[in-house]
């Protein structure tokens, strides 16, 4: 399955004035994004766990890589799981209710799959590669110092 396709789900689900609507987006929209990072990842050589600890791995390599604009798509992609929270979860919170946010949440995941898309070559993904592998060892030679 092509994660895209949970972007196209959001933007259809945008077409009907409907609050419920307005927090699938929200869902589908963080859940494109954060498998995309999750197939860019994993074709650099990265390992992410397919389950909720997978979440936080994506964030930590995207964030540590060293590459500028994939620790902003991490920024990004961190705010878009928020808000999927709060649709999901967060009953009372209106902000995930209204139109104009849905709207901005499925750009930001376009903004977001488009980041990752640029570092889908070979080349790219061996400097995340490469970038992940620095910070392991960094963290590895820290925990190792302070024992």
């Amino acid at each position: 399955m092509d994660p895209k396709d949970f972007l196209t789900i959001a933007k259809d689900l945008l077409k009907k004035d409907e609050v419920v609507n307005y927090r699938t987006a929200f869902n589908r929209s963080y859940y494109a994004a954060y498998n995309m990072a999750v197939i860019l990842l994993k074709k650099s050589g990265v390992n992410i766990l397919e389950n909720a600890t997978g979440h936080g791995q994506v964030n930590k390599y995207l964030g540590n890589c060293g590459i500028s604009d994939l620790k902003e798509a991490q920024s990004k992609l961190t705010n878009l799981n928020g808000d999927r929270i709060r649709a999901d979860y967060r009953l009372k919170n209106k902000t995930v209710e209204k139109k104009t946010n849905a709207f901005k949440a499925v750009s930001n995941a376009e903004s977001i799959i488009k980041t990752f898309d640029r570092h889908s070559s070979q080349e790219k993904r061996q400097k995340i590669a490469e970038g992940i592998k620095i910070y392991n060892n960094n963290i590895s030679s820290a925990s190792k110092s302070s024992t």
